[in-house]
């Protein structure tokens, strides 16, 4: 059995393969303890990605799964898809323009199995040209033992952790156990697969180390698409909150706190990203939905005891889901002026 199988979707990517192939062919774990799943989500650029794909099976076919998808679904599908095929104990999330560190699968799995973690966050290294950075997102070396809400209302309230997927190192186990899955075609799809974990997620690692190398690029989804997307981030909220109210007993237990996460997430959030984006354009009529989905939801959200979590500028903003604005004009006057409040 593998020790760790890596997910890396690929659209369009032949020009990094090679780097981010290298960057698992010598990780210090021994290829022959991975399982690396390469989905070609219906690639576009004449089969350039698909043919350096089977190249790459063929050099180290016992390690290696190369899966063809015939219609493009975006990376979260190419995830679930890629999840379908995982065999080993851990899962590692990669993106086929980036790279791991050469000890992050060894080190990962040998911690993973030493503390019995289910979840373990690492940071990022973000590399633009000749410029480097540490993401900070785990700010600790700690392992984290979850023994009632008190102890989980860190992990569902972005205090400890934050909720994209490839800073982190999963016992399959627990995604099972949540049953979680990323959107399909959407676009900042990563919290409807993380967010859930950490309901189920008993002992959570945090480690202040950059085992990832998360290289910015030009054109890529990331720089040229998020904002021009803007409304895919409120739909994956919204599903987010659906899952969990399926979920009666977890839901009810943690009621409170999902209710902050959801308000910043789904309201406040996607109001900064408006304002945040040159490109976006959060219309008047899915504006006013969103004020309608937060007042139906959670029409007493004032009272709620962990309101101060939520920055008071965010609060403010929150205060005009009661208000209706007469125009696109008002509205995108209102957002202009939220601009790097919070």
């Amino acid at each position: 059995m593998k020790k760790v199988t890596v997910i890396i979707p690929c659209y369009n990517v032949d020009t990094y393969l090679d780097r981010c192939w290298e960057s698992l062919r010598r990780q210090t774990i021994g290829i022959e303890n991975l399982e690396c799943i390469f989905v070609n989500d219906e690639s576009t650029d004449g089969g350039y990605t698909l043919s350096k794909l089977e190249e790459i099976e063929r050099q180290q076919p016992e390690s290696v799964i190369v899966v063809d998808l015939s219609e493009n679904g975006g990376p979260g599908n190419a995830r679930n898809i890629g999840l379908e095929y995982a065999g080993a104990k851990y899962v590692q999330f990669l993106d086929a323009d980036d790279e791991l560190r050469e000890d992050t699968c060894l080190k990962l799995f040998e911690e993973a199995e030493k503390n019995r973690a289910d979840i373990i966050q690492f940071n990022h290294l973000y590399i633009l040209n000749e410029q480097k950075r540490s993401s900070a997102n785990s700010r600790e070396n700690r392992l984290y033992v979850i023994n009632g809400k008190e102890d989980r209302i860190p992990f569902l309230n972005a205090t400890k952790v934050t909720y994209g997927c490839t800073n982190k190192f999963y016992n399959i186990e627990t995604i099972r156990e949540a049953r979680v899955a990323f959107p399909t075609g959407l676009r900042y799809e990563e919290p409807l697969f993380v967010y859930p974990l950490f309901l189920y997620a008993d002992r959570v690692m945090l480690l202040n180390e950059d085992f990832y190398l998360y290289y910015f690029r030009q054109g890529s989804m990331v720089t040229s698409q998020l904002g021009k997307k803007l409304l895919d981030h409120p739909r994956v909220q919204l599903m987010l909150l659906e899952y969990l109210m399926e979920r009666a007993d977890l839901f009810s237990t943690y009621k409170d706190i999902i209710e902050i996460y959801f308000l910043w997430s789904f309201y406040c959030e996607t109001l900064s990203f408006a304002a945040g984006y040159a490109d976006a354009y959060l219309p008047l009529e899915f504006f006013a939905y969103m004020q309608e989905v937060c007042r139906a939801f959670f029409p007493e959200w004032r009272k709620n005891p962990h309101i101060g979590m939520i920055p008071k500028e965010a609060v403010k903003a929150l205060d005009m889901i009661d208000t209706g604005f007469e125009s696109q004009d008002k509205l995108d006057e209102f957002i202009v002026g939220l601009r790097g409040k919070f």
